[in-house]
């Protein structure tokens, strides 16, 4: 793949600053490589020096760059965010519509336009799957899910099997409780490789749109997680959880039954959260407590 300097900065709606080139590969601010991308996303002067070095290369870069450079650079205030932006338009791996034909898809399944479905996937009945969405190797997909558009769903992910619910007879033998309930995608959520996500109990499971979630994930019965939230590596989030808008829930974090996590909070990394979560808080530790505002609005 190639794509002209010039052309990259219609797509970000900047200027080019410098020379135009051919613009290969991507690459690292501490080993770029010739005709490729890549970004600063702090300022230090000692990196212009390194920057002008790197040539030929174009980089995005803060304005605080600007005149210091001989390069082919584009002024950003956000860099890194820039950098993703040309990477997934340009760079990234396309998937082909179409059914891999080991793919197991039920008579009752609604599958949209322009979807592609990997090796092994396994698609229950009357599940919809919304156009443009991407299931890759060894998906499955439980009875009467829904998955939204544009969404990509990871090797080995498992949506809406049973949930881990028991009561008790009188002399302790447990008794299974049925699950009726789906899992509902919203529209462009990412959900990776080994993650579970158990249908619900009665209502359903919820996860809204532009949700990510990442790797190693387990998400329990009637669980919903709000719009732009992130799910880190590990997280386990129990039954009932209400996790609200624009969450960041790190690695290995541990949400105990039915707790409430407000909007634009934070869930340090290993936090065992035990007691709801107010909105717009940073908060860390076992069991998790309030180290701090996330975001100053003042």
């Amino acid at each position: 793949m190639s794509i002209r300097a010039q052309a990259i900065a219609e797509f970000l709606g900047a200027d080019l600053m410098g020379p135009d080139l051919d613009v290969m590969q991507v690459g690292t601010l501490d080993a770029p490589q010739p005709n490729t991308l890549i970004f600063a996303k702090r300022y230090d002067p000692a990196f212009a020096e390194r920057l002008n070095a790197a040539s030929p290369v174009l980089a995005l870069v803060l304005p605080e760059y600007a005149g210091q450079l001989e390069i082919s650079h584009i002024l950003t205030t956000n860099p890194r965010r820039e950098f993703a932006r040309v990477v997934e338009q340009y760079f990234s791996k396309r998937y082909p519509p179409g059914i891999a034909p080991t793919a197991i898809i039920a008579p009752t399944a609604q599958i949209g336009e322009q979807v592609h479905i990997g090796h092994y996937c396994v698609i229950g009945e009357n599940v919809e799957i919304g156009a443009h969405t991407v299931l890759l190797n060894h998906v499955i997909i439980n009875d009467n899910c829904v998955i939204g558009p544009n969404c990509l769903i990871k090797s080995h992910t498992v949506i809406g099997e049973k949930g881990f619910g028991y009561d008790f007879e009188d002399d302790g033998t447990p008794v299974a409780v049925p699950h009726s309930g789906r899992v509902i995608i919203g529209a462009e959520v990412h959900i990776g490789a080994l993650v579970s996500i158990n249908q619900g109990t009665i209502g359903d499971t919820v996860i809204a749109d532009r949700a990510k979630i990442d790797d190693h994930v387990f998400i329990a019965h009637n669980a919903q997680i709000g719009e732009n939230t992130l799910v880190i590596a590990g997280a386990e989030i129990s039954g009932r959880v209400q996790v609200g808008k624009n969450v960041w829930i790190g690695p290995q974090v541990c949400i105990i039954n039915g707790i409430t996590v407000g909007d634009d909070a934070l869930l340090g990394m290993g936090a065992v959260v035990n007691k709801p979560v107010e909105p717009n808080t940073v908060n860390v530790g076992n069991p998790a407590r309030v180290l701090r505002p996330r975001h100053n609005r003042s």
